[in-house]
């Protein structure tokens, strides 16, 4: 058996990788360590993300309600503003709750990018352990 211990990095299709990268980058305050004609590399903390130019973004029957999601971490005191600087520009912040059941507990809200790619800002304690 293969024996991993963590992860390098995940991709998310994009269909344009300038308008993307805005949103990344000037948004969600990723840093672009590099960019190529296909990829924007970005880290978070010390987490890297890449944006990958794809023909198509997977898409879904509806982008709110599906479980694909890729979820960011935010401080829990920066949780409120964060969602009030979303919204304040343009961007539609959905299922704002506060977990207290499931794997990961604590303050959660989803959100789409503008290819309709399903997002979560998140700023609970992390796994629960079993």
């Amino acid at each position: 058996m293969l024996k991993t211990h963590g992860v390098l990095h995940f991709s998310l299709a994009v269909s344009d990788l300038d308008r993307s990268r805005k949103f990344y980058e000037g948004l969600l305050g990723m840093k672009v360590v590099e960019q190529s004609p296909r990829m924007v590399f970005l880290k978070t903390g010390d987490n890297y993300f890449i944006l990958a130019k794809g023909r198509e973004p997977l898409k879904f029957d509806s982008a709110q309600h599906t479980p694909v999601h890729h979820a960011f971490k935010v401080k829990p005191e920066d949780f409120q503003t964060s969602i009030q600087y979303l919204e304040k520009n343009g961007v539609e912040v959905f299922n704002i709750e506060d977990r207290n059941e499931g794997v990961f507990w604590g303050p959660q809200a989803y959100f789409l990018d503008a290819d309709g790619n399903k997002l979560e800002i998140y700023a609970g304690p992390g796994a629960k352990d079993e």
